[in-house]
């Protein structure tokens, strides 16, 4: 389920665009040019603009089933059908051959892009969680003689960035994995990937 913060982002994009109406104005009328905002001006996926559209189903349903006014009286007397586009040109995502893979590697030789890559392969984990992983969200597990990091749910000052579904995310390393980061050992003392020296900028893609 959504956290709290997670709805309260999504409801903070789509404030200024649908925050003045009332609920029975919120329909897919209204909420188009939020999502041609997103689209054009933020170049944000359909994916993403979807995810928004169903906090906001969720909200006007708790309106229409759930939330009541002192006198018992419902908030909405109808949801309105919000449709969200699908991507059907969107190419579907599929494994990679150990060909492939070695052949991505190869281009991705500079530190620590490679290192980037092979670790994101095997852990499975998203670019924003790649570029703000920190070495204090390491944790030793005495019982398997290893460690393992815990990605805190919201990890941006700002609330904004965080784990997908804004639950703390175990990430349990094998053998690969566990080889980069013994790599990135005493490179920087917060982040274990860095760009010479620095912090990496999360809104820039890992190749740089």
């Amino acid at each position: 389920l959504a956290t709290s913060e997670y709805v309260a982002w999504h409801l903070e994009l789509v404030d200024p665009f649908i925050g003045d109406l009332a609920l029975e104005e919120v329909h897919d009328e209204t909420l188009r040019p939020y999502k041609e905002s997103r689209l054009k001006k933020d170049g944000v996926s359909l994916t993403t603009v979807n995810r928004s559209f169903e906090v906001v189903r969720r909200v006007l349903n708790l309106c229409a089933r759930k939330w009541r006014h002192p006198n018992g009286m419902s908030w909405l007397e109808t949801v309105p059908l919000i449709e969200m586009e699908r991507n059907h040109l969107a190419r579907k995502p599929y494994p990679l051959s150990w060909e492939e893979q070695t052949l991505l590697f190869g281009e991705l030789r500079s530190d620590p892009n490679g290192q980037m890559a092979l670790f994101k392969a095997n852990t499975g984990l998203r670019k924003q969680e790649v570029c703000n992983l920190r070495w204090d969200w390491e944790a030793e597990v005495p019982e398997i003689g290893a460690t393992v990091f815990v990605i805190p749910a919201i990890f941006s000052e700002d609330g904004r960035s965080g784990v997908k579904n804004r639950e703390d995310r175990l990430v349990v390393l094998n053998d690969v994995a566990r080889s980069v980061i013994d790599a990135r050992r005493g490179k920087h003392p917060d982040y274990v990937f860095t760009y010479r020296g620095n912090r990496l900028d999360c809104t820039c893609t890992i190749t740089r």
